[in-house]
């Protein structure tokens, strides 16, 4: 793989940890608000829901930097326009609703807590599984947007660049292309030498 894809794939993991990290700590937000005006929660102020929605916030970062990965095993080789946003929100709730709590069971048994008891963690798996199909579909829409939006990838952008610096001589079969001023210096150096 070249250095150019690799960077594209670390740039997209982390674009789509920073967008679950974001969707996440809202839907966290939101969910708090309406649960404490129902008076389900206890009234806690405004700072505990921020701090609440902020460690959502580090996990959905977490998870958002794993998605890609499990994505590219299930979508290998798909344009993104051939990929369904309903079922790609679907597997994403799936993964996400597998990985958190896995994730923190072995965090606490790391740690030396030993493992906790899956009725503690039940309504995170819950929490965790939606977050993930609506930010997974979410991210999936942008994503495609922006495809159709920006069609050209920096390859294409470069090489139609490369294309616009090509002087053409009246003949079409024998472009000159224009040289650089330090590898003209270069190349007048070298005849000097010798």
């Amino acid at each position: 793989m070249s250095v150019d894809g690799r960077f594209r794939r670390i740039r997209g993991a982390l674009g789509n940890a920073l967008v679950f990290a974001v969707g996440w700590s809202i839907a966290a937000f939101a969910t708090w608000v309406v649960l404490r005006q129902a008076r389900l929660v206890p009234p806690l102020s405004v700072l505990d829901g921020i701090g609440m929605s902020l460690r959502f916030g580090v996990m959905g970062f977490i998870t958002g930097a794993a998605f890609p990965s499990i994505m590219r095993l299930a979508y290998r080789g798909k344009r993104l326009s051939e990929i369904s946003w309903v079922r790609f929100g679907i597997v994403g709730g799936i993964v996400t609703g597998l990985f958190v709590p896995a994730f923190m069971q072995t965090m606490n048994v790391l740690s030396g807590d030993g493992m906790v008891p899956l009725a503690l963690i039940g309504s995170d798996i819950v929490l965790a599984a939606g977050f993930g199909a609506g930010v997974a579909a979410l991210s999936l829409k942008l994503a495609q947007y922006a495809d159709r939006r920006f069609p050209e990838t920096f390859q294409d952008h470069y090489d139609r660049l490369e294309r616009m610096t090509v002087l053409t001589a009246g003949d079409p079969d024998f472009p000159i292309t224009r040289r650089s001023r330090s590898a003209e210096f270069s190349e007048s150096t070298r005849r000097d030498d010798i």
